[in-house]
């Protein structure tokens, strides 16, 4: 004759769940034994509740927390079972998206880690074309104004709910003979995937022919890498029709040694 009383040992056996968990789910209200022995405390549950185990299990199989398998078992039906697990199919997307693009920006960091030859590889490129979020104010251009940058960038990423890819960029807007260190006019941004509509702050960036090179070191020596690509712009033919751009590849978030940093300086061209 079928039993209709299981105690905590035979539904843990029986349904390969830990003897804890059923007397956690039991603390919680989850699934509390049909009845207990007053004078032992013996937990006994019904023969129905093996079954809610089993679907509590396939619950947290499902990627359910505690919370929602409470809400899915008060209300267990076929269509509500549907929209739950629509509900959770689009949340699993966006977590893999989102692992996705996280895995492209540790990609990208352990890339920009390998530069190890330190020459500036000048050469002529293709800018490509992308959407990148922007802010650009005038302010100083030292480490204090451009991490002040950063972070409003850094806060209009979440405002505007962009996911962003690869490394910070800045544009330089002032012209190389009046350029006030104290008073820069600069662009900072980033490029993004799935760029909203509408936005003030997002733009069309790049498809531009450049000349880069890599510079190594400190920001205040760059002026040494950018009058080597003026030299070679000149044997070469080429002539700077756009705003200086430089990408951070390794900078204070990778490392706080100023001799460690890498940065590719684009300057937009075109042939003489």
């Amino acid at each position: 004759m079928e039993k209709e009383y299981y105690t905590v040992g035979e539904v843990s056996k029986l349904c390969d769940i830990p003897v804890r968990t059923l007397h956690y789910y039991d603390e919680i209200g989850l699934l509390i034994p049909a009845k207990k022995d007053g004078d032992t405390g013996y937990r006994y549950y019904a023969k129905s509740q093996l079954l809610h185990v089993n679907i509590i299990k396939q619950f947290k199989v499902q990627g359910y927390n505690i919370k929602e398998i409470k809400e899915r078992l008060a209300n267990h039906t076929a269509s509500v079972s549907r929209e739950a697990l629509q509900q959770k199919l689009s949340e699993i997307k966006e977590d893999i998206e989102g692992l996705i693009l996280l895995e492209k920006r540790l990609e990208y960091y352990l890339n920009a880690l390998n530069y190890q030859d330190h020459q500036p590889h000048i050469h002529a490129d293709k800018l490509p074309p992308m959407k990148v979020l922007f802010i650009r104010n005038k302010g100083a251009a030292d480490p204090v104004g451009f991490m002040k940058r950063f972070a409003g960038l850094e806060a209009l990423i979440k405002k505007e709910k962009c996911n962003a890819v690869g490394p910070v960029m800045a544009v330089y807007y002032d012209d190389y003979h009046v350029y006030d260190p104290m008073n820069a006019d600069i662009e900072v941004c980033v490029s993004v995937q799935e760029a909203g509509e509408g936005s003030d702050y997002i733009r069309d960036f790049g498809n531009v022919e450049v000349v880069s090179a890599i510079h190594y070191g400190p920001y205040r020596n760059e002026y040494q890498t950018y009058g080597l690509m003026m030299e070679w712009m000149e044997k070469e033919g080429f002539e700077m029709c756009g705003n200086a751009i430089e990408k951070y590849l390794i900078d204070p978030v990778l490392t706080e040694h100023e001799e460690e940093f890498i940065t590719e300086l684009l300057i937009p061209v075109r042939k003489r």
